[in-house]
């Protein structure tokens, strides 16, 4: 017998994102600021906070990409302060069928533009922003100082980990694309997989210059609830590589998901009130596809509160293959494993067409 959302809710005792105090309406614009710095403080760490200035240098341009249907740059990106400077590539592949268009900026596994399925994205009319994750900081199980991590001196405790420094390096490359004219940047989703996927809802909660943000098995430390999770949980986080991945008060503070004062609710409401995507599959199992989504059904609470719809449901689980795709919140719960598939990008295009963005 499937159980009422609602009661389902209940049932994981989730903390209050709106007014966590009972002390009555809080302005979301403040709430907001004040969840994006607790789990700054708590989970993830926090970003550099001095003076920057970013510029591109194009290295490479191919005016014939894909048979002749699209424009491939490859660009450093140079970030420089006072105390250090840092380069890193990015792909951007711009479709002549679209002079101006909308964009996925997609936080990649490789160096192949969309993981191998970038020319189908182009041939969608959308623009792709390509930025494989490790030319940021390396995803492997050193000290944090090399690549992005040369720019703020870690301690143990509130400094950040990779997650944040790959949310950073994206942040990096829209700051430089503002002073282009290829792309509508009113018009650029966030997207990624897997520990793309946490850094894709991480970099997209702060960063509202991205008008939508998705994320498919993005599991714990991404879309799923800590609270009644199943798979990976925090004890697995403290493994060797992905340890890294966050600041130090999350394992230090924490040895149950019980004790938290938030949850992973208030990353996907921190998105509010622009457009959300959460892609789940069946059999993953390790991400835990019911914790990703009771999280968007609580996420909703935040848009509710600023009179839009989150994700509209009705009242019962999700059917394997189906979209819930009305509200500002999306949602698809695919048949299968781990994996971002061909079936997810089109599920988050269709979306996208559906609400213009």
């Amino acid at each position: 017998m499937v159980k009422k959302i609602d009661e389902a809710l209940k049932q994981r005792n989730l903390p209050d994102m709106i007014d966590p105090d009972k002390s009555g309406f809080i302005p979301w614009d403040a709430r907001r600021k004040e969840i994006l710095s607790l789990l700054a403080g708590e989970c993830y760490g926090t970003y550099p906070d001095f003076e920057l200035t970013v510029s591109g240098c194009l290295q490479r341009e191919d005016k014939n990409y894909y048979g002749g249907k699209a424009k491939s740059m490859e660009v450093d990106i140079k970030v420089v302060s006072t105390y250090s400077s840092f380069t890193f590539p990015v792909r951007v592949i711009i479709p002549y069928r679209n002079p101006y268009p909308p964009a996925f900026f997609y936080l990649s596994f490789t160096n192949i533009p969309g993981d191998g399925i970038g020319e189908e994205i182009i041939d969608e009319g959308y623009a792709l922003i390509n930025l494989y994750y490790q030319d940021v900081v390396p995803d492997n199980g050193d000290d944090l100082t090399c690549g992005a991590g040369r720019f703020y001196t870690r301690n143990p405790y509130q400094s950040w980990g990779k997650i944040a420094m790959w949310s950073w390096g994206a942040s990096r490359v829209m700051d430089w694309l503002e002073n282009q004219s290829y792309i509508d940047m009113q018009s650029v989703c966030i997207l990624g997989h897997s520990r793309l996927g946490k850094t894709a809802l991480w970099c997209g909660a702060n960063d509202t210059r991205f008008s939508m943000v998705a994320a498919t098995g993005s599991g714990g430390g991404g879309a799923a609830l800590y609270r009644g999770k199943t798979g990976e949980g925090i004890e697995n986080l403290k493994g060797k590589g992905s340890r890294a991945w966050f600041s130090g008060n999350f394992f230090k503070r924490y040895s149950e998901a019980e004790e938290l004062v938030w949850d992973q609710h208030f990353l996907l409401g921190a998105v509010a009130p622009r457009y959300l995507y959460i892609g789940s599959a069946e059999r993953d199992d390790w991400a835990d596809p019911r914790s990703e989504f009771l999280a968007a059904c609580a996420a909703s609470t935040a848009y509710r509160a600023l009179g839009d719809d989150g994700l509209i449901m009705g009242d019962s689980e999700p059917i394997p293959n189906k979209s819930y795709h009305d509200g500002k919140i999306g949602y698809h719960l695919r048949s299968g494993t781990h994996y971002l598939s061909r079936d997810d990008w089109h599920q988050i295009i269709k979306f996208r067409r559906k609400h213009g963005i």
